[in-house]
């Protein structure tokens, strides 16, 4: 992924994270669309991209969110690092890896993220293990799911610029 891309898809990230995904799913929402660009961005490109995405991503959602601001951007921050360490080690390239990554950074940024919280607050957010369950199992499918339409998209478009209509006229002449 180019910086221009990460930066695009974490712009549309932050977009719905804070205007249609609360809309949907009303209070508590059950996938954080940003942990998943900053997953994304640091598996292929390393700890230094991970730190820089994680640590934008989470200031600029803790601020459009209203949270205490840099909370979430520590959280996501951890997770960026650990993840691009772990994709620099390791090959991480099937599905079943990236979900495996996915529900891991999930836990771990729950955990990160409620752990400061009741550190610097007494209103700390609650979460049982359920939720935090519930929501590693959602980003990971929805990270999956977004991640296999990004990658067939230019077939598709390919396919169709260059194969045939087919709505076209031909189809349905009988002869």
């Amino acid at each position: 992924m180019k910086t221009t891309h990460i930066l695009i898809a974490l712009g549309l990230a932050l977009l719905a994270q804070t205007t249609i995904v609360p809309a949907i799913a009303g209070g508590g929402a059950p996938v954080d669309l940003v942990l998943i660009v900053v997953v994304f961005a640091a598996l292929p490109r390393g700890p230094i991209a991970g730190l820089w995405t994680g640590t934008l991503a989470g200031l600029l959602q803790d601020a459009l969110s209203g949270g205490i601001v840099g909370v979430s951007g520590l959280a996501k921050t951890v997770v960026g690092v650990l993840a691009g360490v772990g994709g620099s080690r390791f090959i991480l390239g099937t599905i079943w890896h990236r979900m495996t990554v996915l529900i891991a950074a999930s836990f771990l940024h729950s955990f990160c993220y409620i752990g400061v919280y009741s550190l610097i607050s007494s209103g700390s957010p609650v979460s049982t293990m359920r939720m935090v369950a519930i929501q590693a199992v959602v980003n990971a499918t929805v990270g999956v799911s977004a991640l296999a339409v990004v990658r067939l998209s230019p077939g598709v478009f390919e396919r169709l610029r260059h194969g045939r209509n087919p709505m076209g006229r031909r189809r349905w002449i009988m002869s």
